[in-house]
């Protein structure tokens, strides 16, 4: 393999980079520009090589397993709410506390439910969300993953651009631990934002430079443990970019894992 080059043009806003990591000979690039941490692995391959599989599907089940059924489905309704319930996302303590009150939980799940009848899981692994969610609230929650071992009618194993999901399938879109893995960042948005309804969101669970333990830890930061699988690491400046370059409406933050992105409206025609 020819080596590296000291810089290579960034990914989300095409300044020059320096190499900030050498994590197992691959070198981590960094932009100043818009704070974005990301290697070239796997930039220039086939898709889905046979490498590339088994280093994602060992990574997976070496940090993700499948998951307890109903620790997963309380997962993702704490996804949804955190998507379309504005007191989740701006008071977690306070909404924790209110939904000790049943009443409180479902009035929160129904109004849900009327807005979020069609959603993706983008990167669902083993689909157990997924899989929860449709069983016991009936939604009609996708999953897409070219990596999950799971076969099921509901559980699409093809990359995201490879299946072409019709124009604003989905009324709201989330994806954990997904977004670190994906080396072509502004096309896959640029796709969720297609397949995505107006005024949609999308939900993303990534941790962010701005975590702690990257900050005292740096190359030793257990998201930098693996640069095969690990290629795109964000920041808030970053994941601003994204949503100017790819035409979301708006982006906002919670803590150093979660970032809320909300699809422009239609525009009325006068």
């Amino acid at each position: 393999m020819a080596p590296y080059p000291a810089s290579h043009p960034c990914k989300l806003c095409e300044q020059p980079t320096h190499i900030r990591h050498t994590i197992r000979d691959i070198p981590y690039y960094y932009c100043t520009h818009c704070n974005f941490l990301f290697n070239t692995y796997w930039d220039n391959k086939p898709a889905l090589t046979p490498e590339q599989i088994i280093a994602n599907r060992t990574r997976r089940d070496e940090r993700w397993p499948a998951g307890e059924a109903d620790h997963m489905y309380e997962k993702g309704w704490e996804t949804l709410e955190y998507m379309e319930w504005p007191l989740a996302w701006k008071s977690r303590k306070i909404h924790t506390i209110l939904k000790n009150i049943p009443l409180y939980t479902s009035l929160v799940r129904n109004s849900i439910k009327n807005k979020c009848r069609n959603v993706l899981d983008f990167g669902c692994g083993h689909g157990v969300t997924a899989t929860e969610l449709r069983t016991r609230d009936n939604l009609d929650v996708i999953g897409l993953d070219p990596f999950s071992p799971v076969e099921k009618p509901y559980i699409i194993r093809t990359l995201l651009n490879e299946h072409r999901f019709d124009n604003e399938t989905f009324d709201a879109i989330f994806s954990i631990e997904t977004l670190e893995h994906i080396p072509n960042i502004l096309e896959t948005f640029q796709e969720l934002g297609r397949i995505l309804k107006p005024g949609g969101v999308l939900l993303v669970q990534t941790r962010r430079l701005e975590d702690p333990d990257y900050q005292a830890n740096k190359d030793a930061w257990f998201y930098l443990e693996d640069p095969t699988t690990h290629i795109s690491i964000y920041s808030e400046d970053a994941m601003r970019t994204i949503a100017e370059k790819t035409a979301w409406g708006t982006v906002d933050f919670r803590g150093v894992r979660y970032a809320r992105f909300v699809k422009h409206q239609r525009a009325i025609s006068l």
